[in-house]
């Protein structure tokens, strides 16, 4: 008996009805690698994987996509979760994806590393690009979620140091879906709206992965690199780190951590301070007393050498005096001279100065009237 023939489309019907009531196909996980990776501009993801002897296509919707924390590459083992499903205008059958799952490794664990080696690689994480933190800080502005924990550390750490700073909080989303994006968009703000304040710290107190993913999206770390105002990242515990830390100029071990780095303690300077100035009391005073004792001293010295000379000079003085006592015109009159002066006073000094008429003949106790008729 010959078989009644049917139409394409009601066999590839019949096969999909056949798949879709298969429990097996309707959830179905497989091991293999990517190939032909295609991104559409629809969102969709487009893709291979294969073993050593098959392959088979696989459709990733774009409403599963976003949940995807890595970017997906050719080469890359995957363990895919999903149903299989039948096309039915084409007549094949392809896999639905529903999740992907990196071989071996976890999920948010291979997708932090993949998006640190891509990063990395754009140099993003380079230290030349990092700026300087200022050590001299007048405004501080903090990115992080208005109702946690870490904004009330960050505040009480910042004011007990320093009473100087102003502080402007900006509340963001700090985990779920669009944290990333919120983030990412008021430091933009900032950047534009806020241009004088010095320090931004963004962070978040501790949590487990999944909470704080948002801080190791590609769209945030692409944000925190292009801000012109130094960032401080402060996310989660000591033992964490996120993308974030690696891009930010500087990271801090946790949100209090970055308060300490954000600003000086002006407490320790008010310290310093009196230190130094006691230091340098100290030191004026050491000094005072060494040139009070130098001066005195001096002065001793100039004392003792100003008598030495005096004395010398009186000693001369002396001698000038005898001297001049000796060789006193009156003190020679004692001893029978006599000067002879003309009537202007001018001394006679030889007889060949004198004509007739009169002078003055001096003696030691008086003097006379001469007159000279004959010389």
């Amino acid at each position: 008996m010959a078989l009644r023939p049917i139409t394409v489309t009601q066999l590839n019907d019949y096969i999909a009805r056949v798949f879709d009531s298969d429990t097996l196909l309707m959830n179905v996980a497989v091991s293999g690698e990517i190939s032909n990776l295609k991104y559409h501009s629809s969102g969709h993801v487009y893709f291979s994987i294969s073993d050593d002897n098959s392959k088979i296509n696989c459709f990733f919707p774009a409403s599963y996509v976003k949940n995807l924390k890595y970017e997906l590459g050719d080469g890359l083992n995957v363990t895919v979760t999903g149903k299989v499903t039948v096309y039915r205008k084409g007549g094949y059958y392809s896999l639905f994806v529903r999740s992907i799952l990196v071989s071996g490794e976890g999920d948010l664990a291979m997708a932090f590393q993949l998006m640190k080696e891509k990063l990395e690689k754009e140099g993003l994480f380079d230290a030349a690009h990092k700026k300087s933190i200022p050590a001299f800080p007048r405004k501080i502005g903090v990115l992080t979620s208005e109702t946690g924990a870490a904004v009330q550390d960050i505040i009480k750490i910042i004011r007990s140091r320093n009473d100087l700073v102003d502080i402007f909080v900006f509340p963001v989303l700090v985990q779920g879906e669009g944290a990333a994006q919120n983030i990412a968009d008021a430091l933009e703000f900032v950047n534009r709206n806020y241009k004088d304040i010095d320090t931004l710290i963004v962070g978040r107190g501790g949590g487990s992965q999944e909470d704080l993913w948002a801080f190791n999206e590609e769209v945030l770390a692409r944000a925190i690199y292009a801000s012109e105002i130094p960032v401080i990242s402060a996310v989660g515990h000591e033992i964490d780190f996120s993308i974030s830390d690696f891009v930010a100029d500087m990271r801090a071990e946790t949100p209090t951590a970055a308060a300490e780095m954000a600003v000086p303690d002006l407490n320790e300077f008010r310290k310093k301070l009196d230190q130094f100035r006691d230091t340098l009391l100290k030191e004026l005073q050491s000094r005072l007393r060494y040139d009070e004792l130098r001066t005195d001293t001096v002065l001793k010295q100039m004392r003792t050498e100003f008598d030495r000379k005096l004395t010398e000079h009186l000693h001369k003085l002396e001698k000038l005096k005898l001297i001049l006592e000796e060789n006193a015109p009156f003190r020679i009159m004692e001893k029978g001279y006599s000067v002879i002066e003309d009537p202007t006073g001018r001394v006679i000094r030889s007889g060949k100065e004198l004509t007739d008429g009169e002078y003055n003949v001096i003696f030691k106790d008086g003097k006379v009237r001469v007159r000279i008729e004959n010389v």
